[in-house]
């Protein structure tokens, strides 16, 4: 399956048992305009291709039968710089809109049909489609779709390696590829990634859903110029293939220093024998973390037994915790049906807190702070996570500051922001917050935000696992949203259509994260820690399953390499 990450060499070819230190914010917000949001390359980019700057030349539907005439959302003219080439068999065949690579938007092109389209929830604005699915809906179809998208040259000069990224969001059938290649030059093209039927399954593989796709790159001494190509070939009437913000960056070499860690853990609901476990797990890989983060669901309905459940297993791991717990607030923490009051302050009395949301410092022995800002609903729901205008103003006036300190900032929530983390494209989970789309702007503006989820338990392999966010008018590269995992079991959804979605409990498990901090990057990664029984009281599962570095975008990767 294809993975977050990719190496192409192509030189030749908290408890109330503990104390938890909260930060005091009051006034704490320093002076002085906030950073540069928007246009500053402050990650060593050295060309970023969003497609959106073809917002303006997207034309009316044209001929797909499943779009309503007048609807502007397509174009065949590539950004300035690039170019598509498309076989002279396709001329005339098929349907206008999707013959060879088109430009379009995620709402144009799901409405020709849903088929998982939908499901594209990183994508922002303007997209490239090959679609072959689309395309056989008119008539004189060709037997074979083949198009080629290629970028800009990127200047490369005094370079030994590169990193491409982009966004991915691939749906394969049998006899369809998929490839990336770079060429020097305007030398031979050498492959970078390649999906087909022996990288992806066929007709549904998660993994190539809504995904990221990094790719280091080796560059020969003395080349100029890279070209990036992005190749689609299926026979007619097979599937698709959707990409969005294409960037080349300086690569990072290996990341210095001692970091701050974490442990991350969430969605316990009423399992505290898989809780005791993974804190062990946890211990056993980062024994120095400085924090332990829950992000919500620590109990099943919030009832004070529960809760004494939950404590009991802290203060048995009372030798193994970080010093610092910090804990968001969750949808089970009240449904016993007593009084929402009486059920927040349990949560606040197992938090330590006045309120549920807060913010707290952690440092570690190479002396990076890490600063955790902690979200949470106010009220009783509807809506699933009421804030007030006070928790509203304080998080911004916070991301603001640690912006100024060029400090990445974790932020924990236990919902997902619509079109972030696994599942948030489903509506169900899109609109939990009621200021959802205001603290996703607000976070856009700061590229140094990761916010960590919970509530979906959905698996880590898939796709949108971690998700880099952009918004309108935000920083370029946007935030990071990434999904905690669940220590209770695991969920996934099925169906064709999103409006159609259902989901299923897939299996038992007992997952979780760690966050190491360097100073000018995050590296998270999603761990499984096998469930335990009765029967099972322990296991030999202490895995990784996968992994994600998000670097500081305001530590230049030049300063990485010194």
């Amino acid at each position: 399956m294809p993975s977050l990450s990719r190496r192409a060499s192509v030189a030749g070819a908290v408890s109330t048992l503990l104390v938890c230190s909260l930060v005091s914010t009051a006034g704490a917000s320093p002076g002085g305009e906030r950073p540069d949001s928007t246009g500053r390359p402050t990650d060593g980019v050295l060309v970023r291709q969003s497609f959106d700057s073809l917002a303006d030349r997207l034309q009316p539907r044209a001929e797909d039968p499943g779009i309503e005439p007048g609807t502007v959302g397509f174009t065949h003219e590539p950004p300035e710089g690039w170019s598509v080439e498309t076989p002279g068999a396709m001329a005339g065949g098929g349907i206008e809109e999707w013959r060879g690579w088109s430009f379009t938007t995620r709402e144009f092109w799901n409405d020709a049909e849903d088929q998982m389209r939908y499901r594209f929830g990183r994508a922002h604005d303007v997209i490239a489609v090959a679609d072959s699915d689309e395309f056989a809906d008119g008539g004189d179809v060709p037997e074979t779709f083949a198009s080629t998208l290629s970028s800009e040259p990127v200047d490369v000069r005094g370079r030994r390696e590169v990193l491409l990224t982009f966004d991915s969001h691939y749906r394969g059938w049998e006899g369809q590829s998929a490839t990336v290649t770079v060429s020097f030059d305007g030398g031979e093209e050498t492959e970078l990634v390649r999906y087909d039927s022996s990288t992806v399954t066929d007709d549904y593989d998660g993994a190539a859903m809504n995904a990221n796709e990094e790719v280091v790159v080796d560059v020969p001494a003395g080349a100029r110029d890279a070209t990036f190509r992005w190749h689609f070939e299926s026979g007619a009437n097979s599937w698709y293939w959707a990409i969005d913000s294409v960037a080349v960056r300086e690569a990072e070499g290996a990341p210095q220093g001692t970091p701050t860690s974490a442990w991350v853990v969430s969605d316990i609901q009423g399992d505290p024998d898989d809780l005791g476990h993974a804190l062990e797990d946890l211990a056993a890989v980062r024994p120095a973390a400085s924090g332990l983060l829950m992000v919500g669901d620590i109990v099943d309905t919030g009832s004070a037994a529960q809760w004494q459940e939950i404590d009991d297993v802290m203060s048995g791991a009372e030798g193994l915790l970080p010093e610092q717990v910090a804990a968001a607030i969750g949808n089970h923490e009240s449904y016993t049906g007593e009084p929402w009051t009486v059920l927040r302050d349990r949560f606040l009395d197992f938090a330590g807190r006045d309120e549920v949301w807060g913010e707290y410092l952690l440092t570690g022995e190479g002396g990076v702070d890490v600063p955790v800002l902690v979200l949470g609903q106010e009220e009783a729901r509807p809506p699933e996570v009421p804030m007030s205008e006070a928790q509203l103003d304080w998080l911004d006036r916070r991301l603001d500051h640690w912006s100024r300190q060029r400090t990445q900032v974790l932020v924990i929530s236990h919902f997902p922001l619509g079109d972030t983390a696994s599942a948030s494209w489903i509506p169900w989970y899109h609109d939990h917050y009621e200021f959802n789309d205001r603290i996703t702007r607000m976070l856009g503006e700061h590229p140094n935000a990761v916010i960590l989820n919970g509530h979906t338990h959905y698996p880590l392999e898939l796709g949108d696992w971690a998700v880099q966010r952009r918004t309108d008018g935000g920083h370029p590269d946007g935030f990071w949203a990434v999904n905690t995992g669940a220590v209770q079991v695991e969920w996934d959804a099925r169906g064709e259509s999103t409006d159609g979605i259902s989901e299923v409990v897939t299996r038992d498990i007992n997952r979780g994260l760690t966050v190491d901090v360097y100073r000018d990057r995050m590296v998270v990664t999603g761990r499984d820690f096998g469930p335990v029984d009765g029967a099972t009281p322990t296991n030999d599962v202490n895995d990784v399953v996968r992994e994600v570095t998000i670097p500081n975008p305001y530590v230049h990767s030049a300063q990485r390499r010194g």
